[in-house]
């Protein structure tokens, strides 16, 4: 029987590929492993810490630094987290590189995995000599052999990969070298481990070498015992065969050692690990019973009998190991202890799969199952013009899907290409599903999206287009970009940018500028030729680097071989530069990824929906469905790039702004601004029809088929699960998501632009509405456009590297791993929410697409918890919160005008200082968020956990942005609202908007006379009032609060009235209230407000301050103050101009300034007798006997004295006597203490 695998196989599984660069700021501990002979000396092996990507020179030093040449994923047997391990060796075979690649732990697990151990060996790592064991606790055992002979046994705590410190344990505690002697004549070829305490090494001289763990041996010294073995000869510890060797023809030239053609080339333990099973280079499969050290089986891997001179033509390549397989699987044939499954790449490649009872009984106990069979594996290029050569890399066997039978996992590559498969199988008849159980693995869409290319149409230059596609998340590591450009500037004239501290695409964009005007091209968009040459030449100088880009990414995904967990049923591919997680295809990717006729057939990933009774219509069939996407697809494939940007163009505005027609309208508006007329040709028409052809051509499109497929997009997450995804479980995660986003907004897109040409361009009476509403599948695919372009965004852009928190957090409100600097938004607002399916009835593969499509789910409002609106504003809080104001900026296109994110764009404006638009957003708001109620906000949007809904206000809501006490402000009525923006712009130093809205406040509180006291209110306008100098307002607010907080406030408005100009008329005229009047005099009596600082000067002058004490004593009536006022303003002047300065005497000479010091001692000495004069008519109207007006003299020591109008009288006179002496020229010498000597 010879079983061929079909041509039009399944794609049943999709890749998830991340690279291995560090998640997040996850260090690298590089330790470097002494050799055997140091270990006696007392020194420290050397240890660092590297904690950021270093660039590498150019291409071999990438491939040598950053590229494995060997590799695979070991499961430990714990179930304990970490208990994924990736190992892989770099650097020339020189360093072993360890890392954790689980998915998922426990709910109750706060540890991350995220340390990556890099072990420097002495000397270099043999090919197939690297095996990793454990015994189900939290210790991973390692073992290596090197080029040296030298065994390195390597006891690594699990705690390593959690915590930096664990790794700085003493070296000698944990890691061990051994040299056996027993390969000192001969050279170990691969190397198995069974458990930490047994170890099996074929050799290439034929024979095998044990190694047993000693009991109870101490930490130095030798831990192992070494047993060789040979063949028949039995159990040998040394012997003339080992010391002689000879080379005969048929021997094997691999990795610098001479092979002999029984050398074991791929070995495995059997379950019992009783047994060795070996593939020999000589075609031949060996079973050896490791306790008795000969072979107790012997048999042509194939089956076959062949004469010793047919034995060269079948020889194996030593350097492809991964040709046996020993599996102990559930539902075995009755008395069956285990199966190998081998693999000969002769005779077109085959697997055979061998049923062992009892290995020691030899032909007896081993049979080959279907002998007659040809089991041969799937040909990626079955076509026979073809001439790739693809060759087996890997095959692994485990649990079945659903746990049913065997699953069958083949890799295989020809150059850099490659191709992997599944099949599920039971061994009992695994005979009968060969040929058509086979699926095979797509690799993801996101990964295969062309470069940029400038277009006509295209308002963004190259730079702008291409760093947006270099730096998209998940697209390329940075360490490849970082190479790129140091061997791109390598090789041109710019020399790489000197300023290592600007971002990666600051440090692109130089270069690629340096170079092109290098050139001499200037961008000069006045002349049309020499511009175009400009672009032309950017758009070169951006492929030439997009070029090198690509040349690193190729090696970076090599395929290396193939990994499965078999407690998870998960399979993994890993490479060179990266891995890849393999997940069962959703049924939407199973009708992308396959064609019609594949999806005919029966299958049971794609159960039909069942047909129930009554009025519904008849659901459709997955591969109608297929043909409708396929054909949308095929149509805009027929678009030109100019054509495909226009429409995205026109698509954002439809989007997102308010719709101000009907729907046929906007159909035919869209149509029209997109230029379908010009566009679609004949030809792309004709393959429209025949892409429709099997629904009936264009007439058989109905509303049900395009809503069917709108309904095949994940809708609904299950949200019970104990489990959490790791940090590395996240990536996976994020980079599933934007595979399932960007395959959906396309397939949205594609439809979008076949509804609208249907609707303008085919006739109606070939489509009648009740068949086909096109204004119903319009509107259904804008509104799932909008989500999903959400989506895209928030899965292509990165938190920036600079920003910080514009607030404190607070803890209930946010998340613990919100922002972090290269991470998406998708990632750290949404994914770390999702936990994973469970594993419970499904498999690890299955389950992580079923989280994907969870991931969506809660992006777009988790089970239609919230609105589109509510999400976006969920997002702009937490870009404000992180003061991530350009971003914010980009994000407005998706604001709504709701209420609620009217007022966050607000909040927006005024981050910016924008302060006149931020007003309008408040004022907008007003209404809506001062008189709705807190509504019912989802936690899922709030806290960061899945839950169902929980009564949050708005503070939950604003995802820290809003303290509580700010929240308790909306809902409560108008005055509370705006009593919150008043303290907002209060806060942003903007006193004029703070007053203006702390009068609206006042304003609804008349209206509003059940409100609360307007006090708190009326004082914040009245400080925002004395800030902007609005003395009116301020007067008016402080007239209206209670009297002792007027007594507090007046100084500050006082103080703002001196130092105002005209503020003095204003103090005067103003109606002040009696009782305020004392403490605006008592205010103005006083020569040192304590309103002043130390360091303050007065807003006026003494002088001045009481002239106006003296005026606002006028005003009010009061002469007797007024008069003493001026009293002591006199008695400055006066003291001013007699010039004296004390007790010394000096001769008294005239001055400049007498005459104009003299009138104004006169003026002050005519104002106070008359305002005495005015004092003592009134005292005669009331009966007194005398006037008098009461003054603080500091001439007088500061005491009181009585001072009449006689007193001021009196001191004119002799003022006005002492003048006419001076100006007789009788004047004399100063002696002081008012003593004059006369002269002549």
């Amino acid at each position: 029987m010879d079983f061929q695998v079909p041509s039009a196989s399944l794609n049943a599984y999709i890749e998830t590929r991340v690279d291995l660069e560090p998640v997040g700021q996850s260090p690298v501990v590089q330790i470097q492993l002494p050799s055997s002979g140091t270990f006696s000396r007392a020194t420290h092996p050397q240890r660092r810490i590297v904690t950021s990507t270093a660039a590498c020179q150019n291409e071999e030093v990438y491939t040598r630094s950053c590229l494995a040449n060997a590799g695979s994923i070991y499961f430990s047997q714990s179930r304990r987290y970490p208990r994924s391990f990736l190992w892989r060796v770099l650097d020339n075979s020189k360093v072993l590189e360890l890392r954790s690649l689980d998915l998922s732990k426990d709910g109750r697990e706060s540890r991350e995995a995220t340390v990556i151990l890099q072990l420097v060996f002495p000397s270099t790592i043999r090919k197939g000599c690297v095996a990793l064991a454990d015994d189900g606790n939290d210790v991973l055992s390692v073992f290596v052999l090197t080029k040296s002979n030298e065994l390195f046994t390597l006891a690594v705590q699990t705690q390593v990969f959690c915590d930096v410190a664990a790794s700085e344990v003493d070296l000698a505690t944990w890691c061990n070298t051994f040299s056996p002697p027993t390969l000192r004549p001969c050279n170990p070829v691969r190397l198995v481990a069974g458990s930490p305490e047994q170890l099996v090494v074929t050799l290439d001289d034929g024979g095998i070498l044990k190694l047993n763990r000693k009991s109870g041996q101490a930490s130095t010294g030798p831990i192992w015992k070494d047993l060789a073995c040979h063949g028949g000869s039995g159990i040998l510890t040394s012997s003339l065969r080992g010391l002689i060797r000879w080379q005969g023809a048929n021997s094997i030239s691999y990795d610098g050692m001479v092979l002999d053609p029984s050398s074991a080339i791929a070995a495995e333990l059997s379950p019992s690990r009783s047994h060795l099973v070996t593939v020999c280079a000589n075609h031949t499969l060996k079973i050896w019973n490791l306790a008795k050290g000969n072979v107790v089986f012997s048999m042509d891997i194939l089956g076959q009998e062949r004469e010793p001179q047919d034995i060269p033509s079948v020889m194996l390549d030593a350097g492809n190991p991964e040709i046996l397989r020993v599996i102990e699987a559930d539902g075995t044939i009755e008395g069956d202890e285990y199966y190998i499954v081998t693999y000969s790449p002769h005779d077109a490649g085959q697997f055979k799969i061998w049923a062992v009872r009892d290995a020691d009984q030899g032909n007896l106990g081993t049979r080959l199952l279907q002998s007659d069979a040809t089991l041969r594996p799937p040909d990626p290029d079955s076509a026979v013009e073809s001439k790739a050569i693809w060759k087996l890399v890997d095959f692994k066997l485990g649990r079945g899907r659903n746990d049913e039978g065997l699953g069958f996992w083949v890799l295989m590559r020809s150059s850099r290409r490659y191709k992997a498969y599944s099949m599920h199988f039971d061994l009992a008849g695994f005979h009968t599903g060969w040929s058509n159980t086979w699926a095979s693995i797509a690799a993801g869409a996101f990964d295969q999206q062309p470069p940029p290319q400038m277009t006509s149409s295209d308002v963004r230059d190259a730079p702008e287009l291409w760093l947006e596609y270099l730096l998209a998340p998940g697209r390329y590591s940075r360490t490849v970009l970082e190479t790129a450009l140091s061997s791109y500037c390598s090789t041109r004239k710019p020399r790489a940018p000197t300023d290592v501290t600007a971002a990666l695409g600051e440090r692109i964009f130089s270069a690629i500028c340096a170079q092109v005007h290098s050139q001499q091209v200037k961008p000069i968009e006045e002349n049309d030729t020499v511009f175009a040459q400009y672009r032309e030449t950017m758009q070169q100088e951006w492929t030439l680097f997009y070029q090198e880009v690509q040349d690193l990414e190729r090696l970076s995904w090599q395929a290396l071989s193939l990994a499965f967990d078999d407690q998870s049923t998960m399979p993994w591919l890993l490479f060179t530069g990266g891995c890849a997680a393999i997940r069962e295809c959703s049924r939407l990717e199973l009708m992308v990824q396959n064609s019609s006729a594949v999806l005919r057939e029966p299958t049971d990933r794609l159960e039909a929906p069942s047909i129930e009774d009554g009025p519904r219509p008849e659901p459709k069939l997955p591969h109608e469905l297929a043909v409708l996407i396929q054909g949308a697809a095929d149509f805009r494939e027929s678009f030109s790039i100019d054509f495909t940007q226009t429409c995205n163009v026109w698509l954002s505005s439809e989007l997102w702004q308010e719709p101000l027609h009907s729907v046929p309208k906007r159909i035919e508006d869209y149509y029209e601004r997109c230029g379908f007329a010009e566009e679609i040709s004949d030809a792309a028409i004709t393959g429209l029809r025949e892409s429709l052809a099997p629904l009936g051509d264009i007439e058989g499109l109905t509303t049900d088929l395009f809503l069917a497929v709108i309904k095949e997009m994940p809708h609904f997450m299950d949200t019970r699960s104990d489990i959490l995804y790791s940090r590395f479980g996240r990536k996976i995660l994020v980079k599933g998501g934007q595979q399932m986003i960007g395959l959906q907004t396309q397939i949205l897109f594609d439809m979008l632009s076949l509804i609208v040409f249907v609707e303008i361009e085919v006739d109606k009476d070939l489509l009648p509405k009740s068949q086909l509403n096109t204004s119903a599948v319009f509107m259904a695919l804008i509104e799932q456009l909008k989500w999903y372009k959400l989506m895209e965004w928030l899965a292509k852009t990165v938190w920036s590297e600079s920003s910080e928190s514009s607030k404190e957090l607070d803890k209930e409100a946010v998340t613990d791993s919100r922002k972090e600097a290269g991470l998406t938004i998708l990632e750290t607002l949404f994914a770390a929410a999702v936990p994973p399916q469970s594993f419970r009835g499904q498999s690890q593969s299955a389950s992580l697409t079923g989280t994907i499509q969870d991931l969506l789910v809660h992006t777009t409002g988790g089970n239609n918890e919230v609105t589109l609106g509510e999400v976006v504003v969920h997002v702009q809080c937490n870009l404000l919160l992180y003061n991530e104001l350009d971003l914010a900026a980009r994000f407005l296109s998706f604001q709504p005008s709701t209420p609620w994110a009217t007022y966050i764009k607000g909040r927006y404006h005024l981050a910016r200082g924008e302060t006149t638009e931020a007003a309008s957003c408040f004022q907008k708001a007003a209404y809506k968020m001062g008189t709705s109620p807190h509504r019912r906000y989802p936690v899922s949007l709030t806290c960061g956990q899945i839950a169902g809904k929980s009564t949050r206000n708005y503070y939950m809501a604003a995802s820290g942005v809003l303290s509580p006490t700010e929240a308790g402000h909306f809902g409560q009525g108008l005055p509370f609202y705006y009593e919150h923006i008043y303290r907002l712009f209060q806060s942003a130093s903007l006193p004029s908007y703070a007053a203006h809205f702390a009068q609206l406040a006042l304003q609804v509180t008349r209206q509003s006379p059940s409100l609360e006291s307007p006090t708190a209110l009326l004082t914040a306008l009245f400080h925002s009032s004395v800030q902007t100098s609005d003395i009116e307002t301020a007067f008016t607010a402080l007239t209206r609060l209670p009297r002792h907080d007027q007594t507090h406030l007046l100084p500050s408005l006082v103080k703002i009235l001196l130092a105002t100009p005209n503020g003095s008329k204003q103090l005067l005229d103003l109606p002040w209230p009696p009782h305020i009047l004392p403490a605006i005099d008592a205010y103005l009596a006083n020569d040192k407000p304590s309103q002043l600082k130390p360091s303050e000067k007065p807003s006026v002058s003494l002088e001045q301050q009481r002239k106006l004490l003296a005026a606002w004593r006028l005003r009010h009536g009061d002469f007797r103050g007024a008069a003493a006022a001026l009293y002591s303003q006199m008695q400055q002047v006066k003291q001013k101009g007699t010039r004296r300065t004390g007790s010394v005497p000096r001769f008294k000479l005239p001055s400049e300034g007498d005459e104009v010091g003299s009138r104004r001692l006169d003026e002050s000495y005519l104002t106070v007798i008359n305002l005495m004069a005015c004092i003592a008519s009134e005292d005669s109207n009331t009966h007194e006997k005398r006037s008098e007006a009461w003054l603080l003299s500091a001439a007088d020591g500061g005491k009181r004295r009585v001072v009449s109008i006689e007193d001021v009288r009196k001191g004119w006179q002799k003022e006005l006597d002492r003048r006419s002496v001076v100006e007789g020229g009788k004047w004399g010498f100063g002696l002081g203490d008012g003593e004059e000597m006369e002269l002549g």
